[in-house]
This record gives structure tokens, C-alpha cells and sequence, in this order.
């Protein structure tokens, strides 16, 4: 079985799954599109279920052309040969080997390809190089952005989930837990480039594997991504809800996971212009992100983030909503975004999420009548955005203009 056919059979499952079809119906639905065709429901059920696993030699032109009319996207593109072999071009995406940096040795590349292709069973020792690829992937996400990651890490979620099946015994809620990071991942990934379907059945998918392997920690990074996705459909209520839902707390879970849950729920409360929640609500993010720095050495992978000026750029967004009626909330928001952006490392003060709060410091300067710093403000985020190549950033910047 070629990578090509496991990468293709893995899009063509994914495309079914983001739009709520079984199989059944992906069959009623190539039907469909076959117009005139005798090939029977049972038949083409059989050809979806061959064809996901990626064990059918080839998949003929008329069936590509069904598949793409059905999903509606382009033909060349569902079937595009990957050209990732099982082994390492698989977990070294461009850009991810660079931030690797020697962390994961030939050994444990061999031993990841081999595992690709069932020459040895998933072990301890895949499991953590898998948790190692995808904290460099979190990281090289930073700097390029989040579309040229899409691809790599939907080919490898689909073998991490066939792996995830095949896992027996102690190793099992490992490769589990490691599959519901991934997924968390490519769900924000999704959220990033504004497919909002695609990123909520994988963010539900996520959950579940969060709760299977009781992960209070990722099922509160989840349910904390779960509240952003609602935030960006303009579910306030909703949002604020599941950011409550996201910080509660049965004495296991790490307080930057409450912080950041907080921190987000006072934005919702701003947003509709309630300033004591807003300000109690920040109030608590920095008592919990206090205490959780008091225990640094528990910090979960994923909340690497959570680092200098970040919780003050989260108070600046919050105080910059408050700030439309309110000049006193505006000039707080300018400085604490001002100082945030600046306390940020190199690395982070260059990403894609970065340049959100770049375009909410232009916003504030705007509501206080500076528009020279604006403008300064708006053209840096149009560097960024042509640098990273982010259709976000760009409507950012031309909001601004």
C-alpha cells in the first residue's frame, strides 16, 4: 500500500466526514453523479470503503469526476499525488525540519517509517517522536502560517488514526491522546483559514479523544478552541459559555489552561459592553496565570504560547472593544497591546496570530484619532501578510485601509 493511495484515501474520508456523510450516502451520492450508470449502491459502498483504505490500485477517471462534482471541489486537486513516502518526508513537512533541530534522531525516523509501514507495531517510543514532530509543527506553524500546513498534517492524521486503530494495550491511550493533539491542531488549522465546517467536526472529533483518554487539560484546549470557532461565526453567547465550560476545574487541570479560558471569556463580555465581567474576568486570568507559573514543569505541549506579553495582549484586545465608547479603556488598550507586542519573542512576534493583535492596536490608535500610528500599524500588517501569505491578515489590512 503506496503512501500516494493511504495520503488520497485519507482526503477523500476526511472531505466525507467535514460534510456529515457515512459511507452509505457517499455512495448515494457518486450515484449520483454517475448519471446513467448500472453499478449498484452495494457496489459503489464497497469501491468507498476500498477506496478510503487506500487499497484499490487505481481509482478510474469517471470515479474521480464523481467525487469531485459530489464534494464540489477541484478534481486535481483530491487526487493530487502526495509524494510523501511513509517514512520521513511524511513528518518532515518544509519548514518543520529546521525547527526540529536534531531533536529526533535517525533512529527514531527509522523507526517512525517502519511503523508507516507495518513493519513494527506502534510503541513508547513512536509515541513521543510523534509528540515531537508535532511540537516543531506547532512552532513552524508560527512562522509560515497556517495554510502550508494544512496538507502535511492531513496526511499525517490519517496515518496516526490508522495507527491509533491498530494500537493494542498500554500504548493505546498514548497514541490516542497524541491522535487528539493532532486533530486539535488541524482543527485550528482550519479556524485559521476561515473553513469553519471543516474545523468543527474536527475540533468535535478532537473532544472525544480528549475525554476517551480523561485529558482534563486537552479536553479544556479543546473546548477552549470549540469557544474561538464560535467567537469567529459571531456566537458570542456561546463562546462565553464554553470558555466557562473550558476553565472548570476538578483540582487536575493546569491553571494556563483556566488563564487563557478566562482571558478569552472577558473578550466576549467586552464585546457586548459589560466592563465589571470584562475586568473581573482578566482580573482572574492573571491570578491563574500566576499560579501557573508557579508550576511551569506541567505545562501541556501545546501551551508553549503562553509566554511574556501574551495574557497583557489579551487584556489589550478585551480593553480595545470596552474602548469604542469608553477613552480611558482605549488608551489601556493601547498600552498594554503596545507593551504585549513587544514583550513577545522573535519567533511568535512574527506569526500569523501576532498580527491579530497588531491589527487590534491599528484599531485602537484609530478610535483615538491617531492615524499616522495607525497607519504605521496597517502596513506593518501588510508586511506580515504578504510575508506569511495570510488571506486573514490580508482582510485585516484591508479592513484597515
Amino acid at each position: 500500500m503506496s503512501a500516494d493511495k493511504i495520503a488520497i484515501g485519507a482526503r477523500l474520508r476526511e472531505q466525507r466526514k467535514t460534510r456529515g456523510w457515512d459511507k452509505p450516502e457517499m455512495a448515494r451520492r457518486l450515484a449520483a453523479e454517475l448519471r446513467g450508470s448500472r453499478v449498484s449502491h452495494d457496489s459503489l459502498l464497497s469501491y468507498v470503503k476500498r477506496w478510503e483504505r487506500g487499497t484499490v490500485r487505481r481509482i478510474s477517471e469517471r470515479y474521480r469526476l464523481a467525487y469531485a462534482r459530489a464534494f464540489g471541489v477541484d478534481e486535481a486537486a483530491l487526487f493530487a499525488s502526495d509524494q510523501a513516502e511513509p517514512g520521513s518526508a511524511l513528518w518532515r513537512p518544509p519548514g518543520v525540519a529546521e525547527t526540529l533541530n536534531g531533536t529526533l534522531t535517525p533512529d527514531d525516523e527509522q523507526r517512525l517509517a517502519a511503523t508507516a509501514e507495518r513493519a513494527v507495531r506502534v510503541d513508547s517510543t513512536v509515541v513521543a517522536s510523534l509528540a515531537t514532530i508535532l511540537a516543531a509543527q506547532r512552532r513552524t506553524e508560527d512562522v509560515i502560517g497556517s495554510a502550508p500546513m494544512l496538507d502535511p498534517v492531513r496526511a499525517q492524521l490519517a496515518m496516526i488514526e490508522r495507527l491509533m486503530v491498530e494500537a493494542r494495550g498500554l500504548v493505546r491511550p498514548q497514541i490516542v491522546n497524541v491522535a487528539g493533539q493532532w486533530t486539535q491542531f488541524a482543527g485550528w488549522l482550519y479556524i485559521s483559514i476561515g473553513q469553519h465546517t471543516a474545523a468543527a467536526a474536527l475540533l468535535d472529533r478532537a473532544l472525544a479523544l480528549a475525554v476517551e483518554t480523561d485529558d482534563v487539560n486537552l479536553t479544556s484546549e479543546v473546548l477552549g478552541f470549540k469557544g474561538y470557532l464560535a467567537w469567529e461565526c459571531r456566537q458570542i453567547a456561546t463562546m462565553i459559555d464554553l470558555r466557562a465550560a473550558a476553565r472548570r476545574d476538578d483540582g487536575r487541570l493546569y491553571p494556563g489552561e483556566a488563564a487563557i479560558a478566562a482571558a478569552q471569556e472577558a473578550r466576549g463580555h467586552a464585546l457586548l459592553g459589560d466592563a465589571h465581567e470584562t475586568d473581573r474576568m482578566l482580573d482572574l486570568a492573571d491570578q491563574l496565570a500566576d499560579r501557573a507559573r508557579e508550576r511551569s514543569d506541567e505545562t501541556p505541549p501545546w501551551l508553549y504560547y503562553q509566554v511574556d506579553g501574551f495574557f497583557e495582549l489579551h487584556a489589550g484586545q478585551a480593553w480595545r472593544y470596552l474602548g469604542r465608547s469608553n477613552p480611558a479603556y482605549n488608551q489601556r488598550a493601547i498600552d498594554a497591546l503596545t507593551a504585549g507586542l513587544a514583550a513577545l519573542p522573535a519567533d511568535m512576534r512574527g506569526s500569523e496570530w501576532a498580527g491579530d493583535f497588531v491589527y487590534q492596536l491599528a484599531r485602537a490608535y484609530l478610535q483615538a484619532g491617531e492615524r499616522e500610528q495607525a497607519a504605521a500599524m496597517a502596513d506593518e500588517l501588510t508586511a506580515m501578510a504578504e510575508r506569511i501569505g495570510s488571506k486573514r491578515l490580508v482582510g485585516q489590512a484591508a479592513a484597515l485601509a
